[in-house]
């Protein structure tokens, strides 16, 4: 089961570089929002974003400390089992929604998005029924592993980026109403933010 759970954590994080990467050779409007991080130069930003993705690795190693729970065997069994298939849920739709976006994907912050020019609504895959379920399967990709392991770092990672993906996927809606208009309203209309039927 680790191994499983490392190699494919590996694989995702490998598919977010990479498609991070593709971007920066992207056109792509001015951000909508304001962050610095828009301003930098393409070089700059992939420095910064593989540095903090390595301090993240770091800091999840230094916290990878036992909760302070004491659960008989048979419990901890059952949590490592459900932990693998919430784990692998989050991890196929995180890929899923990535593999939906296609070229439309794009990087943003929580206080702007950037859309490219010539930016497409999605509406298919997971998106036809949820606004946001990449950040979806991220979330549920960290329970996954609180579930498996019951560590410091998947809490860290959740109350992190619970509110911080809120925030993002709010700004993305404002880009993408501004852009797409009464699209953007009927298609909110039939789909969940982040939550199906929420």
């Amino acid at each position: 089961m680790d191994r499983l759970v490392a190699v494919t954590a590996g694989v995702l994080v490998a598919v977010i570089v990479v498609s991070w990467m593709a971007t920066l050779r992207t056109a792509r409007e001015p951000p909508a929002g304001s962050s610095l991080w828009f301003g930098l130069p393409a070089l700059a930003q992939l420095g910064l974003g593989l540095g903090s993705l390595a301090l993240t690795v770091y800091l999840g190693y230094l916290l990878w400390i036992p909760l302070p729970l004491a659960l008989p065997a048979w419990m901890a069994s059952s949590l490592r089992a459900l932990g693998l298939g919430v784990y692998l849920g989050g991890l196929g739709l995180a890929l899923w929604a990535r593999w939906s976006l296609g070229e439309m994907y794009g990087v943003s912050t929580s206080s702007a998005t950037q859309l490219q020019v010539n930016h497409q609504l999605i509406q298919r895959g997971p998106y036809a029924g949820l606004r946001h379920p990449m950040y979806l399967g991220y979330w549920l990709l960290f329970a996954g592993v609180l579930l498996i392991y019951r560590t410091w770092t998947p809490v860290l990672l959740l109350a992190i980026f619970v509110p911080a993906f809120c925030r993002r996927a709010r700004r993305e809606e404002t880009a993408l109403e501004e852009r797409f208009g009464q699209e953007w309203i009927k298609y909110k209309a039939h789909t969940g933010f982040m939550i199906p039927f929420v």
